[in-house]
């Protein structure tokens, strides 16, 4: 038989106030009969007292919700950044809309409880590949409406009472991001990434931590409920809360509910599609059996998420209920060759930009044909990993060329479908370029084209080609680089002007044409100024 200890609530009062006083000093004193031993309060001036509970809320808090988009607004934001995913972009841009439209009313018109008491939160449900934007419209669009927003991965989550993190811990993690800011924080997004993960697949003999168990959390989150910042089993919280009963002779219980925090929950859901396939497949035999042999082909010609249903999520191991709090269901499609070229060239978050500016610090300029741009969307395509592969492939392009040129000082890197092909030989001949000619002799170049902007404020600058080519000129004529720059450029003042007031353009990159057709070469320039403007 196993005899209970009984613990002396002094005698631990006396330990805790040791421990307390090694870390915070000695100016705590624990007031140990206040407690028993569970540690819950003793009720000592009144013993119907409970904690107060405190939501403070932000005075100022309209001011801060300034957000003024429409959907159609809303959405041609997000076409800057991510190519593609039209039927996406608009079914969020509408729920985040209607669902800030109503925060607002509720913060102006906090009377109004009628209509607000049955208003339905558009939680959204977000299917697709990896890679092709979900993450990244969402934080576009928590950055527009200004209201703190909180990532995270549900593999991070356990049930509660197992290693791991607590769903709980998502509402405090908001709070934290909008600076302690309770009221904003209760207007917040949380996305939670990875959410496939969750799908129950565990046998009747075992216990599930992860998938059910952090659905059935997650529910109440989703829905409305009040979630104290304090959590129970975190030591910290715990201590604060003995500190503050020392100090205030009382506990305050800040809460935060979750009835205005929209939730986005987003997942790849591989296999998803195989159980849609399977149905569709099925209620068409079911339907008309002569008809099997005209049914549309799934996986190879549509994207099977987009119709994506119910019952679906459920077999794929989501609880109803869980599914039930997420009506808004979009898809976003797999990234084409041309998807990935757009996203290249024209999206303002292109990693391209990244590249550009790494290779502008070392004092090279890039330029990318369309052609090379082309043929690295189909590289990436072919890595299954949406855009993410794009800066996979520039890497390994660039890799070697960002090692070899800061030493050379290499003004100017062209890339054609060929460098990209092959960088390594096209690396090779540049490299050969810059190191057959004498140091002396460009050093020489390099002060004709700062005379030149001294003196026109215009910046040119001389490609490899076209550098080697001058250097073998002047050897050859038997006179100075830069007596024979002088000559091939005196031209070239009126001419890049005009290009300036056409275009814009304060730099211009001199190709090796210049060296036998300076004349011809500046009208070329000329030229196309003119059909750029006439594009513009």
């Amino acid at each position: 038989m196993t005899i209970k200890k009984k613990v002396d609530p002094e005698e631990m009062g006396k330990e805790l106030e040791q421990f307390i006083q090694s870390k915070f000093g000695k100016h705590i004193q624990v007031l140990a009969n206040e407690f028993n031993f569970a540690g819950k309060r003793k009720e000592v001036e009144d013993e119907k007292e409970e904690a107060e509970t405190v939501s403070p809320s932000s005075p100022d808090l309209a001011n801060k919700l300034s957000f003024e988009m429409t959907p159609r607004q809303l959405k041609a934001h997000l076409d800057r950044y991510v190519i593609g995913q039209d039927e996406a972009k608009k079914a969020i841009a509408i729920a985040v809309c209607d669902h800030y439209a109503h925060v607002r009313a509720k913060v102006d018109q906090p009377a109004a409880e009628g209509y607000f008491a049955n208003y339905s939160k558009q939680n959204i449900l977000v299917l697709g590949p990896t890679g092709v934007g979900k993450t990244y419209m969402i934080k576009e669009i928590a950055r527009l409406m200004g209201v703190p927003f909180v990532k995270a991965d549900a593999t991070r989550f356990s049930e509660t009472g197992y290693m791991g993190a607590n769903v709980d811990d998502l509402i405090r993690d908001l709070v934290q991001q909008a600076d302690g800011d309770i009221a904003l924080a209760e207007c917040g997004i949380i996305y939670l990434d990875e959410a496939d993960k969750l799908a129950n697949r565990v046998s009747a003999q075992q216990k599930d931590v992860s998938g059910r168990g952090v659905q059935l959390g997650l529910l109440k989150l989703m829905e409305d409920t009040s979630v104290d910042l304090r959590a129970g089993n975190d030591p910290s919280s715990q201590m604060q809360a003995f500190l503050d009963m020392q100090q205030k002779g009382k506990l305050e219980k800040q809460v935060v509910q979750t009835k205005h925090i929209l939730f986005i929950v987003s997942g790849a859901f591989t296999g998803l599609e195989k159980m849609v396939e399977r149905r569709m497949h099925h209620a068409t035999i079911g339907f008309d059996r002569g008809s099997l042999s005209s049914a549309q082909p799934s996986a190879h010609t549509a994207n099977l998420l987009h119709h994506v249903r119910t019952e679906d999520l459920i077999q794929y191991g989501f609880e109803p209920e869980f599914v039930g709090r997420l009506p808004v269901k979009v898809a976003c499609d797999p990234l084409s060759v041309d998807a990935l070229f757009e996203i290249l060239k024209k999206s303002e978050g292109s990693i391209l930009h990244q590249y550009r500016y790494s290779f502008r610090m070392m004092g090279t300029e890039l330029e990318m044909s369309d052609d090379a741009l082309y043929e690295i969307a189909k590289m990436a395509e072919k890595e299954q990993v949406g855009a993410r592969s794009l800066m996979t492939i520039l890497e390994g392009i660039f890799r070697d060329f960002k090692f070899e040129l800061p030493s050379l000082k290499v003004p100017k890197l062209e890339v054609d479908v060929h460098t990209v092909r092959e960088p390594q030989q096209a690396l090779q001949r540049l490299l050969k370029a810059y190191e057959s000619v004498d140091p002396d002799l460009i050093a020489a170049i390099e002060t004709f084209e700062r005379s030149f902007f001294d003196q026109h404020g215009i910046k040119i600058i001389l490609d490899a080609d076209c550098r080697q080519r001058i250097v073998d000129r002047a050897a050859h004529k038997k006179e100075g680089v830069i007596q024979l720059c002088t000559e091939l450029f005196e031209t070239y003042e009126h001419g890049l002007k005009l290009v300036q007031l056409n275009t814009g353009k304060t730099t211009f990159y001199i190709p090796e044409s210049l060296v036998d057709s300076p004349k011809e070469t500046l009208e070329q320039i000329v030229m196309r100024s003119y059909r750029h403007s006439e594009e513009s």
